[in-house]
């Protein structure tokens, strides 16, 4: 079997700058400051890895192509952001198109998306040239070097969980619309995820994951219940879950955020990469 073109939890390379010494020294390689660009890159491998995770343990479909992942949920059209494809390079993308129009549509799925990253103009023109166009909503990315912000662990306790009961229980009531989606993360076997847990009482408040891709963190799940907000627990938890990334060698941070939640992650000292867009067909 060949292997798959873009093996979920592979590493983002490429981040590092070797910068030579004088005659007759060693040439030691220096990490350099990371750009939006290099932190938009790991965001996106730390997702399709996320949705890798998901598609074990659910109905989450994939058609893994050269530079392209496409995910889907037969059955549910109605989720958008179920039915999505990305790509690492707009060539790739170009060259995929008739195969991802094939796949979707097979599966009844024809409001399918594609989504591009900030700054990506030829994937833009692609996506023009082919009859689609952006989408009015689109979701806010962000990213943080943690070597740029001190370590600040959490002033209250957090319960590292080995099950995700309580992150389930959270977000249902957070995100109502999920519904019974939700319910993969309960599947065994364990997941390969860092999972904390704020509580008052033996009764689970917030929580929030991390999923590790390379030396990248991707936070996930990050919720409070409604009679528990304003208290500044989402900012704990992430306060923790920075503070075991450290501890696990990690360097950066990233996460998709909502209007509400963005101001909360750039106080922790996250940088706006810009907004990730979903493009769709004009017409079928």
């Amino acid at each position: 079997m060949p292997l798959h073109p873009n093996p979920p939890g592979a590493p983002v390379r490429g981040f590092e700058r070797c910068v030579c010494s004088p005659p007759g020294g060693a040439c030691p390689t220096l990490q350099s400051p990371m750009t939006n660009a290099e932190l938009s890159a790991r965001l996106l491998s730390n997702v399709i890895a996320f949705k890798h995770l998901q598609r074990e343990r659910g109905t989450l479909r994939h058609l893994g192509l050269p530079g392209v992942d496409a995910f889907c949920l037969p059955g549910h059209p109605e989720l958008s952001r179920a039915q999505q494809a990305f790509f690492h390079d707009p060539g790739a993308l170009r060259d995929a198109l008739p195969a991802l129009t094939d796949f979707y549509l097979r599966l009844d799925l024809p409001g399918w998306r594609v989504v591009l990253l900030p700054g990506d103009t030829e994937g833009r023109r692609v996506l023009e040239d082919a009859g689609f166009a952006p989408d009015a909503v689109r979701s806010d990315t962000l990213g943080l070097v943690l070597g740029d912000v001190p370590d600040a662990p959490p002033d209250i306790p957090l319960e590292s969980s080995e099950t995700q009961d309580d992150m389930v229980a959270i977000n249902k009531r957070t995100w109502g619309q999920l519904g019974g989606q939700l319910d993969v993360w309960l599947r065994p076997p364990r997941l390969p995820v860092h999972t904390l847990v704020a509580k008052e009482a033996g009764v689970a408040l917030a929580c929030g994951m991390a999923r590790d891709v390379g030396d990248t963190a991707g936070i996930y799940m990050v919720a409070t219940v409604p009679e528990a907000r304003g208290r500044g627990l989402a900012a704990q938890v992430m306060r923790g879950l920075h503070h075991q990334a450290r501890s696990r060698g990690m360097t950066a941070a990233v996460l998709e955020a909502t209007p509400e939640a963005k101001p909360l992650y750039q106080r922790l000292g996250y940088r706006d990469l810009g907004a990730w867009e979903t493009w769709g067909r004009t017409s079928r």
